[in-house]
């Protein structure tokens, strides 16, 4: 059996990795990816 906390930091890693990705290509700021990263992880723990 899976653990949804294990899939919770997994989910939360993928979503870190991409923003991160959009980042270094220049398609996001710094201050869009921390908002969507909070917003992520605002919508992952409810």
């Amino acid at each position: 059996m899976i653990d949804n906390e294990a899939v919770l930091q997994y989910k939360f890693y993928l979503c870190r990795k991409f923003l991160e990705k959009l980042l270094r290509e220049g398609h996001i700021s710094e201050q869009q990816r921390k908002k969507t990263e909070a917003a992520v992880l605002k919508k992952l723990t409810v």
